[in-house]
């Protein structure tokens, strides 16, 4: 590895394996593979906001799921003993079993899917560009990578003369090309767009 290289590989909970590498101290290149796709993008980390961002991504989805079982359940358990003449007992037994079986699978998803992570965004759409683990593969290599991002990103800033107009530019150009890989949504490049064309704006006035 080259002395300026830094590399950080993670498996996030989706079974996805993802590396992460800092080129030349200034280009992070992203390379994820899954049992499906392959997907990799590269990044000028001066796009990037000085410091990431701590999550946590709470998978309210799942959260619903279990709290839906369990009222549905309960609901079932209060109107069926009125509608039900012949085995009632072992219906309502089903009933309540699917019910908390239910509830029990979806909070496990929902422990599962809620994960905390550390987020670098672009540096004026506060875009999400590069999203990584918390405490993958340990908590100490993720500090230390991130760390090492963080200095090299203020590095550049403090010793490159870029005009607030070029890094706008740079920076339109960079989510366009990750809107157009598919990295990030095109609801997020028009929302971004939208709010990097204000960015010209105020410089011109």
């Amino acid at each position: 590895m080259a002395e300026n290289e830094y590399v950080l590989k993670q498996r996030n909970v989706s079974g996805c394996n993802v590396q992460i590498k800092l080129v030349d101290g200034r280009e992070l290149q992203v390379f994820s593979k899954s049992k499906k796709s392959k997907k990799s993008y590269s990044v000028d980390i001066l796009s990037l906001q000085d410091e990431s961002k701590k999550v946590i991504l709470i998978a309210w989805k799942w959260l619903l799921y279990s709290i839906g079982f369990f009222l549905i359940t309960l609901l079932l358990l209060k109107i069926l003993p009125g509608i039900l003449n012949v085995d009632k007992n072992l219906y309502l037994g089903i009933v309540l079993v699917i019910g908390m079986v239910g509830s029990l699978v979806s909070l496990t998803f929902f422990w599962k899917k809620t994960s905390r992570k550390h987020i670098f965004y672009s540096r004026n759409a506060h875009v999400p560009i590069v999203i990584l683990s918390a405490g993958n593969p340990s908590k100490k290599l993720l500090s230390d990578f991130v760390t090492v991002i963080e200095k090299r990103i203020k590095k550049f800033r403090n010793h490159m003369d870029v005009s607030e107009e070029k890094q706008l530019t740079g920076e339109m150009k960079m989510l366009r090309r990750l809107s157009d890989s598919g990295v990030i949504s095109k609801k997020d490049y028009e929302k971004a767009k939208t709010k990097l064309f204000s960015g010209f704006d105020s410089n011109l006035k």
